[in-house]
Parts: structure tokens; sequence; C-alpha cells
């Protein structure tokens, strides 16, 4: 674009997915790193004509995480029943309140 540079990526330690991580902060990639990465990404994005419809478009993001990270603790080498159990309850549960805030939004439309 006539003059304009485009910005690059960033490299190096303490860089994640296109976010730079504050000073001091050098994370080591999970398995859930991709997922908590994309969940802040889509919460802050998340924002509304109202407080109240921005507060439900953030759990909407939030939860979302939340079942990704689920997702990969049940596609890892994870093998203790109970956390697998929490994390497919987290799953579920967290799938019926995305639908119940999606609702929610449809119905007060802003």
């Amino acid at each position: 674009m006539g003059g304009m540079q485009a910005p690059h990526a960033a490299q190096g330690s303490g860089m994640m997915g296109g976010m730079q991580m504050p000073p001091g902060m050098n994370m080591a990639r999970t398995p859930f790193s991709e997922a908590e990465m994309s969940m802040h990404r889509a919460m802050m994005m998340a924002t509304d004509v109202n407080t109240q419809r921005t507060w439900a478009r953030k759990m909407i993001a939030h939860h979302r995480g939340a079942v990704a990270m689920a997702q990969a603790l049940l596609g890892s080498d994870a093998t203790d029943v109970e956390v697998r159990r929490m994390a497919q309850a987290v799953i579920d549960a967290q799938t019926r309140e995305i639908a119940e805030l999606e609702s929610w939004l449809e119905r007060h439309p802003g």
C-alpha cells in the first residue's frame, strides 16, 4: 500500500500466536497454548453496544476457550480417569452455556 508497511510478525521468545507477551513472561508452549491465545484474542475483540451484550460475547469467547482446552486435554496423553471426566464435564456444561448466551444475544439485539 502506497508507502505503508504491513506489520511484521514478531519473532523470538515471549511471542505466541502473533501476540507479544509482557516482558519477562517467556511462556513454554503446552497443549493448551493455542486455545489460550485464541481465547484471549477473542475476548479482547468481543465488544458490543452495551455492557450486557459485551459481557455475553466475552463469556462466549471464554467458554469456547474452556471447551478448546478440555478438548486438548482429551486429545493428549492424559490418562487420569477423573481429570478426563472433568474435562468432558467442562465441554458439556460450557457448550450448554454458550448456547444459552447466544440465545440471549439473539433475543436482545443491540
